[in-house]
Order: structure tokens, then C-alpha cells, then sequence
């Protein structure tokens, strides 16, 4: 199992409880292959440094999670088709906790 970091910036239009349903159902697709969230990080609004599909501002979340590497191409499919995500990255972490 691996350290992991996931940023993701969604729309900033969108209320809290459709953020948290999102994020509930990355983790799901997580545990589903055994892994675990560790952490999640809620950043808030902030300015974007470009516009992103015609969005000044995004909401940023960061979630922290041990894994194999089985469910990055699955989280990775599943963030670039969901409309409600303007950008994600996943970075492999070396730290032990987070």
C-alpha cells in the first residue's frame, strides 16, 4: 500500500452537500479496492491563476489515501467525466501520515 494525495478543484457554483456526495463517492471507489482514506482536506474558494471552463474561482479539496495502485486509472476516468470537476491531479506522497 502506497501514501497518496489527491487534489481536486470542482465548480465553485456547487453547495456543500453535492461537494460532500462527491466526494463520498471517490471514496467509495477507494475502499472498494481496499484502500483507505486517510484524511480530507477542505480548502474552500479560492482564485484560480487561469480561468478554467470559463471559471474564475474553484472550490479545492484534497484527499489523503492509502492504496494500491488498482484504483488510480478507475479515479482518474471517473473525475475527467464528471462535469461537476473543473481539474484533478493524484501524486504518489512519501510521507507515512497524513
Amino acid at each position: 500500500m502506497r501514501n497518496y494525495e489527491m487534489m481536486l478543484i470542482f465548480n465553485p457554483e456547487l453547495d456543500e452537500g453535492t461537494i460532500n456526495a462527491e466526494l463520498s463517492k471517490i471514496s467509495s471507489v477507494i475502499e472498494k479496492s481496499y484502500g483507505k482514506v486517510t484524511n480530507t482536506d477542505i480548502w474552500g474558494i479560492r482564485k484560480l491563476a487561469y480561468p478554467i471552463k470559463h471559471q474564475e474561482n474553484g472550490f479545492y479539496a484534497v484527499v489523503y489515501f492509502t492504496s494500491n495502485t488498482q484504483p488510480l486509472n478507475e479515479l482518474d476516468r471517473i473525475n475527467k467525466i464528471n462535469d461537476k470537476i473543473l481539474r484533478h491531479l493524484i501524486v504518489k506522497t512519501n510521507s507515512k501520515e497524513q
